[in-house]
C-alpha cells in the first residue's frame, strides 16, 4: 500500500477488566446512532483517546471505566492498542497484531509508549503510530513534531468546539502548530525541508566558526609571510637547511686552507664588515635627523594650529561684537567725551563718519572664516602626513638601531675577541649556524600556520559549498512544498464547494459558493471569504471541510492523511431533522464515490431511515435504557 491509512477494526471499554462496550467497525461509513443522553459522544470520545488524543474531560459513566482497547488496521499491518482511563498524557501499550492475538498475549508481547517522548533517542506513541500508517514525522516551527493528538484535531469534529473552529478547540494553540498539521495531510514534505533547514542551520555555523579561526589566524602570521603558501615556506626551509651544509662544510675544512689566504680572507672580511657598520651608522643618524626634524615640524604645526583655532574663535567673537556695536548709537565720542556732530543715520560710522555698508562686514568677516577654516583643513592633512612619516622613520630607526647593534656584537665576536684568523672564521660560521637555525625554527612556526590556514580554507571552502548546496535544496523543496500545497488545497476546496451546494437551501452562500477556503492557520472556513453564519449552518459548512478533506485524500495517493473521520456533531446547533438527513445521505455519497479505503465514524439522534442499514450502523440504536456503556446493571 503506497499511501498512509488508519481505520478502526474493533472498540473494547473496560471496566476492572468487565467490558461493557464491544463493537466491530468496518471500512466506509460507520453509523453510532441514538437518542441523546445515550452515550454516543462517550463513544467518540473513547476512540479519540485510545487513538492517542489528550483528553481527560470524562463524563460520569465514563469515569467508571478501566480502560480501552482497539484494533486498528494501518498500512504496515494491524496494531492493538491499550490505553487506561487516566490522564492526558496516559501512556499507550502496542501489540503488533491484531486483538485476538493480543489477548493471549503476555505482558512481555506489548511495547509501552508515552504520549509525548522526552528525548530524540526515545519513541513516542505518535511516532510508532505514524510509522505503521505511513505518515512522515513533521515539524513545527517551534521546533516539535506534529502528535496523532495534533492531527486527531482536525479529524475529530467534536460538540465541545464551537462550530466556526476547523479544529477541537484546545487552550494552548498556536496557528504555527495548526498550519504544521494542515501541511502534512495535504502531503507537503515539510519534513526534509525541515531537515534541511536544521542543516543548514548547522552548516552557517560551522562557515562563521571557520572564518573566524581564519581570521584570527590570519592576523597572526607577520605581514612578510602573510602571502606566503606552506610550499614556499617548506622551500625557504631547505634552502636554509642547505646552507647550514655548506657552512658545515666551511668549518670543516678551515684548517686546509693556506695560512696567507686565510689572513687575506680575513682582513677582507673586516673591511667589510666596518664598512657595514659605518653605512648602518649613517642611516640610523639619517633616520634620527629624519625623526628629530618631523618631531619639530609636527611641533610648528601643532602651535601653528593652535593659533588658527585661537583667531578662529577671536574672528566669531569679533563677528558678534561687531553685531552688536553696529546697533549702538554714540552720541558722545568714547575718548574725548564731547559731543559728536555731523552723524547722519546707520550707514556712517558713529566715531568717524564713514561710509559704512553692513553686507560688506559681514561677508569681510565670512570670508576671513573660510581663509582660516581652509588653513586649519590643510594645516591637519599635512600634520597628519607627518605624523604618519614620522612613525613610518620611527618603525626603521627602530629597526636600523637594531641592526647596527646586531653588527657591532658580530664584529666584537669575529674580529675583536678572537685569538685569530682561524678563530674568527670559526666563530662567523658558527654565529651562521646559529642564526641559521633561528630562522628555520621560525619559518617552521610560520609553515605550520599555513598548513593550518591552509587547512581552514579548505574547511571554510566545504562549508560554504555546502551553505549553497542546502540553500538550492531549501529553495527546490520550498517550491515543491508550495506546489503540493496549492494543488492539494484546490481539490479541497472544490470538494467542500460541491458538498456545500449538496445543502438544503437553508443558507444562500453555500446555493453555489465561489470559492471555499480551508484556513488552517487561522482555523475557520471561508465561503467567498464570510465566516460566521448561523448556527446550523456552521456546523455544515466545518463538517464539509473536514469530509472535503477525506474527500481529497481518499482520491488522491500523495495526500498524508490517514482517511480517518470521526464526526459527532452532524446534527448539532439545533439543526433540522431534514437537513441532517440530508447531509447524512451527503457523507454516504462521498464515500461511495471515493476511489481509495477509508473510514467515516458519525455519530447522529436522528439517523436517517434510508441509512439505518447494518453495512452502515454500528450496535443497537441505543436509548436512555440500553445505553452504549453496559454496566449490567
Amino acid at each position: 500500500m503506497s499511501f498512509s491509512l488508519l481505520t478502526l477494526k474493533r472498540l473494547c471499554i473496560f471496566s476492572h477488566a468487565r467490558p461493557v462496550y464491544d463493537q466491530q467497525f468496518h471500512q466506509g461509513v460507520n453509523i453510532i446512532r441514538g437518542d441523546n443522553g445515550s452515550g454516543k459522544s462517550t463513544i467518540a470520545d473513547f476512540i479519540f483517546y485510545v487513538l492517542g488524543g489528550e483528553f481527560d474531560e470524562w463524563k460520569e459513566k465514563a469515569s467508571l471505566c478501566t480502560e480501552v482497547r482497539a484494533e486498528v488496521a494501518t498500512t504496515s499491518g494491524p496494531l492493538t492498542l491499550r490505553r487506561l482511563i487516566g490522564t492526558k498524557q496516559e501512556p499507550i501499550t502496542v501489540f503488533f497484531g491484531p486483538m485476538a492475538n493480543a489477548i493471549n498475549s503476555p505482558i512481555e508481547g506489548w511495547e509501552r509508549y508515552p504520549i509525548r517522548r522526552n528525548t530524540d533517542k526515545q519513541l513516542g506513541f505518535s511516532q510508532v503510530l505514524f510509522r505503521a500508517c505511513g505518515i512522515p514525522e513533521a515539524p513545527t516551527i517551534e521546533g516539535g513534531n506534529v502528535t496523532a493528538h495534533q492531527i486527531l484535531r482536525l479529524l475529530y469534529s467534536d460538540q465541545r468546539t464551537p462550530a466556526p473552529r476547523l479544529f477541537r478547540f484546545e487552550r494552548f494553540d498556536t496557528s504555527n502548530m495548526r498550519t504544521a498539521v494542515g501541511d502534512l495531510l495535504l502531503g507537503a514534505n515539510t519534513y526534509d525541508l525541515y531537515v534541511a533547514q536544521l542543516e543548514l542551520r548547522n552548516a552557517k555555523k560551522v562557515l562563521e566558526d571557520r572564518q573566524a579561526k581564519l581570521t584570527s589566524l590570519l592576523a597572526a602570521i607577520p605581514g612578510q609571510y602573510g602571502s606566503m603558501n606552506a610550499v614556499e615556506l617548506a622551500g625557504r626551509i631547505t634552502a636554509l637547511e642547505q646552507e647550514r651544509d655548506r657552512v658545515i662544510e666551511q668549518i670543516a675544512a678551515v684548517d686546509e686552507a693556506a695560512p696567507g689566504d686565510v689572513d687575506k680572507e680575513f682582513e677582507d672580511r673586516r673591511n667589510q664588515a666596518l664598512r657595514d657598520i659605518r653605512r648602518a651608522r649613517s642611516e640610523v643618524r639619517q633616520l634620527e635627523e629624519s625623526v628629530e626634524k618631523l618631531e619639530l615640524e609636527i611641533s610648528d604645526l601643532n602651535t601653528f594650529l593652535d593659533y588658527l583655532e585661537q583667531t578662529m574663535e577671536k574672528v566669531n567673537a569679533s563677528s558678534s561684537i561687531a553685531g552688536v556695536l553696529g546697533s549702538i548709537d554714540f552720541a558722545y565720542c568714547p575718548a574725548c567725551l564731547e559731543p559728536l556732530e555731523g552723524h547722519t543715520g546707520t550707514s556712517q560710522c558713529v566715531l568717524c563718519s564713514k561710509p559704512v555698508d553692513p553686507e560688506r562686514e559681514g561677508a569681510r568677516y565670512l570670508e576671513i572664516k573660510l581663509d582660516i577654516s581652509m588653513q586649519l583643513r590643510e594645516s591637519r592633512q599635512i600634520l597628519e602626513a607627518k605624523e604618519a612619516e614620522r612613525q613610518k622613520d620611527g618603525a626603521e630607526l627602530k629597526s636600523a638601531r637594531h641592526e647596527l647593534r646586531r653588527r657591532n656584537l658580530e664584529f666584537r665576536s669575529a674580529f675583536e675577541l678572537a685569538g685569530s684568523p682561524r678563530d674568527a672564521k670559526l666563530a662567523e660560521l658558527n654565529n651562521r649556524i646559529g642564526q641559521i637555525g633561528q630562522e628555520i625554527t621560525y619559518l617552521g612556526s610560520i609553515r605550520e600556520l599555513a598548513e593550518r590556514v591552509a587547512k581552514l580554507i579548505a574547511e571554510r571552502d566545504a562549508a560554504n559549498n555546502e551553505v549553497d548546496r542546502l540553500n538550492t535544496v531549501i529553495t527546490r523543496l520550498s517550491s515543491a512544498s508550495y506546489g503540493r500545497i496549492s494543488e492539494a488545497m484546490s481539490m479541497v476546496s472544490a470538494r467542500a464547494k460541491s458538498l456545500l451546494k449538496q445543502d438544503l437551501k437553508r443558507q444562500e452562500e453555500f446555493t453555489d459558493p465561489g470559492m471555499v477556503t480551508v484556513d488552517f492557520a487561522d482555523d475557520a472556513v471561508l465561503v467567498d471569504g464570510k465566516m460566521n453564519f448561523a448556527e446550523s449552518s456552521n456546523v455544515v459548512l466545518k463538517n464539509a471541510a473536514i469530509l472535503a478533506l477525506l474527500g481529497a485524500a481518499a482520491e488522491d495517493e500523495n495526500f498524508w492523511h490517514p482517511r480517518l473521520v470521526l464526526m459527532d456533531n452532524v446534527e448539532d446547533k439545533g439543526m433540522e431533522q431534514q437537513r441532517s438527513h440530508n447531509f447524512q445521505k451527503i457523507i454516504v455519497n462521498l464515500s461511495q464515490k471515493a476511489r481509495l479505503p477509508h473510514q467515516i465514524i458519525f455519530t447522529t439522534s436522528m439517523p436517517n431511515p434510508d441509512l439505518d442499514m447494518e453495512k452502515f450502523t454500528i450496535g443497537p440504536r441505543y436509548t436512555e435504557q440500553n445505553r452504549t456503556l453496559n454496566f449490567g446493571i
